[in-house]
């Protein structure tokens, strides 16, 4: 309630409270001032409501002029990335290929340097990284020999449903099975608490979440193996951590680099 709807209600209000009504006159009287008094804050509400709905239009019809403007001098509305459908797969394809330091950008490791950086993950001078997309059913996957390295990246990029135990099998297969012959017994201990080993659960939306089920443990599976996965999935998001990724790597390229930075910029505008 406003000030202006306080000071015309309080005068009733106390005379109600500290007055005893003593015939039906005065109660009607009472009524009357009230009702009156309710009347005129609605009528204030309205007036109030419609200057404001007033306001919203000229402001959008304001910034409207001046969109249509920017986007003659610079087609700011105009991103070809919008004029396809890009399902999960594309979507891997397109982060895989600018990870990969031997991707067509020509830039190096320099995105896998961002990327690694944000995973807290040391990039060395020689390391040789391996990375693939859409293989084994993996979405993107990272790999270093030296030392050793896996980072298993799951898309939810349009919202799919998980697989009944598909984090559990990714993470035996690429991260528990090239494991077990160097540490035997000690490999959940070795690869669960080491920051090299990670899964990344890559989602458009933070509601969007691993369900239980997939990282269960699948049956026939050994009984001394965990029943639930022992990494605990990092929860990425596309406008989050994709597009801080994609910023602080920008800064970086050349100057004259505005073809691979304007496909940059297209891309984040995807999920912004």
């Amino acid at each position: 309630m406003t000030e202006q709807q306080t000071e015309i209600l309080y005068p009733i209000f106390k005379s109600l409270s500290v007055q005893k009504i003593k015939t039906e006159t005065e109660q009607i009287n009472h009524n009357k001032n009230l009702i009156a008094s309710f009347e005129r804050i609605k009528s204030m509400e309205a007036s109030e409501t419609l200057a404001s709905i007033d306001n919203v239009i000229c402001n959008y019809q304001l910034i409207n002029e001046k969109i249509k403007e920017k986007n003659k001098t610079h087609s700011v509305l105009f991103n070809p990335l919008t004029f396809f459908p890009i399902g999960e797969t594309m979507h891997s394809f397109l982060i895989a290929n600018l990870i990969n330091p031997n991707g067509k950008h020509g830039q190096g490791n320099l995105f896998l340097k961002t990327f690694l950086k944000q995973l807290d993950i040391e990039v060395f001078e020689n390391d040789n990284w391996i990375v693939t997309a859409e293989t084994g059913r993996i979405d993107i996957l990272l790999r270093r020999l030296h030392p050793h390295t896996v980072i298993v990246i799951e898309n939810k990029s349009n919202y799919a449903s998980d697989q009944e135990n598909q984090l559990y099998r990714y993470w035996f297969q690429e991260i528990y099975l090239p494991n077990l012959k160097q540490f035997g017994d000690k490999t959940i201990e070795q690869t669960s608490n080491n920051n090299n080993y990670q899964i990344i659960y890559l989602t458009p939306a933070d509601w969007k979440l691993p369900t239980d089920s997939s990282m269960i443990k699948p049956n026939g599976y050994d009984a001394t193996l965990p029943y639930r996965i022992p990494i605990e999935p990092k929860i990425w998001l596309f406008n989050k951590h994709i597009v801080k990724w994609l910023n602080d790597t920008v800064k970086e390229l050349h100057e004259e680099n505005h073809r691979l930075r304007e496909y940059i910029k297209q891309y984040i505008e995807l999920w912004t």
